[in-house]
Parts: structure tokens; sequence; C-alpha cells
């Protein structure tokens, strides 16, 4: 069975360093991707009321698509790529997919340039099953 690299992205740029170093560890291994977009659950009753469930959950659903095709654009023709979408607390779900999915590493990148870590990607290292790599 062919490995995978777990990559977790968002509409920071910073994910974009995280691509490129996962295109090029899965290229060496002969590994392919998963992109995996994590939108957070709004559980406020305010904004259902005011947007509707339906409406917020579409406007998700398309924000995480424009974030996936950017991603899937940045690894080209490289190496193969699955892109996925899920909903909930970005480093339970991250842990839950790489777990479920048997991914061979987690290739992630902190959302502000500044940290050397964010708390996404703390949580990660500390739940997750598999290795972690935090690009800077």
């Amino acid at each position: 069975m062919k490995g995978v690299f777990l990559v977790p992205i968002d509409e920071t740029s910073s994910c974009l360093r995280a691509i490129d170093y996962a295109v090029e560890l899965a290229g060496d291994a002969g590994y392919s991707l998963e992109l995996l977009n994590v939108q957070p659950k709004v559980h406020t009753s305010y904004a259902r009321k005011k947007i509707g469930f339906q409406q917020l959950q579409e406007f998700k659903l398309e924000q995480a698509e424009k974030i996936l095709e950017k991603g899937k654009h940045r690894v080209g023709n490289r190496v193969e790529v699955a892109c996925k979408v899920k909903n909930g607390l970005p480093a339970y779900e991250i842990c839950s997919e790489a777990k479920n999915k048997h991914i061979k590493g987690i290739i992630m990148s902190p959302k502000k340039r500044k940290k050397t870590i964010g708390s996404v990607s703390h949580k990660v290292l500390q739940l997750a099953d598999c290795p972690v790599i935090i690009v800077p």
C-alpha cells in the first residue's frame, strides 16, 4: 500500500510552505498527499438565526473548496493528491483523519509566521499517533 502524508491547510500563505515541503518529501518517498481543510463548527444560535444553518454550511463548504483548490494548484502534477473537508475542532479532526487513514505523517505549518508553533500545531503534536513535521 502506498504511503500518504496529510497536509492540513487553511487560507494562510504559511500553508503553501508546508505544501511545498510535503510535495518534496512525497516525491522522494513515492507517497501521495491528502490536503485537509477543517472548517470550524459554529455553535452560536445568533449566527444560525441570522444566516441560517443551510446557508452557513454552504458558505463554509464554498470557502473550503477554494482553499483546497489553491492547495491542489500548488501541488500541480508533481505528486498524486486528494482533498478532503471536515467540520469540527481542527486538531482533533486532523488527528482523527490521520488515524483513520493510516497516514504516514502530518506536515503542517502554524498560522502566523512569527510563531514557531501555534495552538493547533501544539495540540496535534500531543494527540497524533504518527510523526508530525512543523514547517516554519
